[in-house]
């Protein structure tokens, strides 16, 4: 089971636990495949995180140069009076699972737009907007 952004999810990965709104509701049931419709209805819900079956994405060197990452890796020194505090501890992990998923969220985002910008267009374009005047 792994907890990922939605902005990582992908068709056929199964649901391991139930997508639930801030009030409740539950808006997806465990163990249902998504499919793209259901990933683009979820982003239109703000739904930002699900847990999938599995552990379908590497999130190792999750968002490497994002602002995140960089808040990751202050959690060892902002942590480290704390070091024999149980309660701390869970707080300074939550923290950083918290963080790694924004991570890999924010770099999948970067590399949306960036594929978006270099994709070329259907006629064959550079995939930049440019207009033409008539003279």
């Amino acid at each position: 089971m792994q907890k990922i952004p939605i902005d990582l999810a992908r068709s056929g990965m199964k649901l391991a636990r139930p997508v639930v709104k801030e009030g409740g509701m539950t808006i997806m049931a465990e163990g249902m495949e998504l499919t793209d419709s259901l990933i683009a209805r979820l982003q239109n819900m703000k739904i930002d995180r699900i847990t999938v079956q599995g552990h379908p994405v590497e999130m190792g060197g999750a968002g490497a140069g994002t602002k995140y990452a960089e808040r990751m890796e202050r959690m060892s020194v902002l942590f480290r009076r704390y070091g024999e505090d149980k309660w701390m501890v869970r707080v300074r992990d939550r923290m950083a699972q918290y963080f790694k998923i924004k991570a890999a969220a924010q770099e999948a985002r970067q590399k949306a737009m960036e594929s978006m910008e270099t994709e070329p267009d259907e006629h064959g374009g550079s995939g930049e907007n440019t207009m033409e005047t008539e003279a």
